[in-house]
C-alpha cells in the first residue's frame, strides 16, 4: 500500500513540472513602424519587455509576430495607458513606443 503515495507523488511532480513556464522568449516574426515622413523601422522577434521606440504621431505599426505587442503614447513605455496590437493587427496613431507582451 505505500507504493500509492509514492506514485500519487511522482505523478504531482511530472504535472507540476510540465506546467511551469519556462523563461521568456523572443515573439517570432517582425514589428513594423511607418513614420509619416516614409521612415521605415523593423524589428525582428522582439524579446518580451524590451522597450522600443517608436515615431510618435502619425505612426502605423504593423505586428507580424505570434504574439502580443503593447503600445505606449511615450518613448519610454513608461505610459500606463495599454494599447495592445494582436498579432496581424495593425495600429495607426501616437506610437511613442512598445513592447512585447509574449
Amino acid at each position: 500500500m505505500r507504493r500509492v503515495p509514492a506514485l500519487l507523488a511522482m505523478a504531482a511532480s511530472g504535472v507540476l513540472v510540465l506546467t511551469c513556464a519556462g523563461p521568456a522568449s523572443a515573439a517570432p516574426g517582425v514589428v513594423r513602424l511607418y513614420a509619416p515622413d516614409g521612415q521605415v523601422a523593423t524589428v525582428v522577434d522582439p524579446e518580451p519587455n524590451d522597450c522600443h521606440r517608436g515615431f510618435g504621431e502619425d505612426t502605423a505599426l504593423v505586428n507580424r509576430t505570434e504574439g502580443t505587442i503593447l503600445v505606449f503614447p511615450d518613448f519610454n513605455c513608461r505610459t500606463r495607458i495599454f494599447d495592445p496590437v494582436s498579432p496581424g493587427e495593425t495600429r495607426y496613431g501616437n506610437i511613442g513606443s512598445f513592447q512585447a507582451l509574449d
